[in-house]
């Protein structure tokens, strides 16, 4: 789980974690894995909404993802026109982060959410696998 709360009082060792998984994780596949690939390959990392809609209390998530993204438009330039690279942010979905809550907060916070959104459903692990697919197979 991503760490949540006021930067003051967040443990910063937390959003160094944080760091080190999700933006230096695709840094190094990037740098060892993407040259590897075959002319036409593809790379495909995952952010979040956080970077562009940030939340009170989201910072580590929302500089994360920023980072993430800017590493993606970079390597774009830099890998293209022989392997593209892209960043899907999915938006809100149920995934197993929201296990720990308890089952009818956890259906409302749902149900709240998808009825915020245009929709009016929140995304599915299946929906993430099918655009990350998409996004590795589509020839542009």
């Amino acid at each position: 789980r991503a760490p949540h709360g006021p930067i003051d009082k967040l443990d910063t060792s937390l959003t160094k974690e944080l760091m080190d998984i999700k933006f230096w994780g695709a840094y190094h596949c990037a740098k060892h894995i993407v040259p590897k690939l075959r002319d036409g390959g593809a790379c495909v990392f995952v952010s979040g909404v956080l970077n562009r809609r940030p939340g009170i209390n989201c910072s580590p998530l929302a500089c994360t993802n920023g980072a993430l993204e800017g590493l993606t438009r970079s390597l774009a330039l830099e890998f293209g026109p022989r392997i593209r690279v892209n960043c899907m942010s999915p938006g809100f979905c149920d995934t197993e982060r929201f296990d720990h809550m308890d089952a009818e907060r956890k259906k409302a916070m749902l149900e709240n959410t998808a009825d915020s959104l245009p929709l009016k459903r929140v995304g599915q692990p299946s929906d993430m696998g099918e655009a990350i697919y998409y996004l590795l197979t589509a020839p542009f």
